[in-house]
């Protein structure tokens, strides 16, 4: 019977090919299988639970950034505009939770959004229809600037200096 648990179906199809084997052999085989397949699951649903809290983190911060008020910085600050908050949301809906951590957000006094990428000297800019991103390595500064709004830009550019 093959279980309908994935670990349990992969070590199940490897005891079937191991059939002729001796049986003590198949025994030591399978359940070194079964400690490595435990590993690979277990790392990957920490990294799982990481990128799902990075995401539900930016979730938080963008509704309280979305709440600030004009002036919000105790001088003439700009809250996000609404198209700023939809571009963001839309990215976070579609974007591989993976390249969420060690990102940050914070708002910007002219309305616009900027992502932090924490461990590394990077940025990117959201405006309502266009955003800029830059980068430091090796003591050289690279980005773009003025670069049409698209989720899959955005993704392909946060991909880039998160890497």
């Amino acid at each position: 019977m093959i279980s309908p648990y994935p670990q349990q179906a992969e070590v199940n199809i490897y005891w079937n090919l191991l059939k002729d084997l001796d049986e003590s052999l198949k025994v030591q085989l399978v359940t070194r299988l079964k400690k490595s397949l435990a590993t690979k699951s277990e790392t990957e649903s920490a990294v799982t639970d990481e990128a799902q809290r990075a995401y539900v983190g930016m979730l938080d911060k963008l509704k309280a950034y979305k709440a600030y008020p004009a002036g919000w910085d105790g001088e003439d600050a700009v809250p996000l505009t609404p198209q700023v908050i939809a571009n963001f949301s839309q990215l976070l809906e579609v974007i591989d939770k993976q390249l969420l951590i060690g990102l940050t957000i914070f708002p910007e006094t002219n309305g616009t959004l900027l992502i932090d990428c924490a461990d590394k000297e990077a940025g990117i800019s959201l405006g309502n229809d266009k955003f800029s991103y830059y980068e430091v390595k090796d003591g050289h500064v690279t980005g773009e600037n003025d670069i049409h709004f698209s989720v899959q830009a955005m993704a392909q550019v946060i991909k880039k200096i998160a890497a």
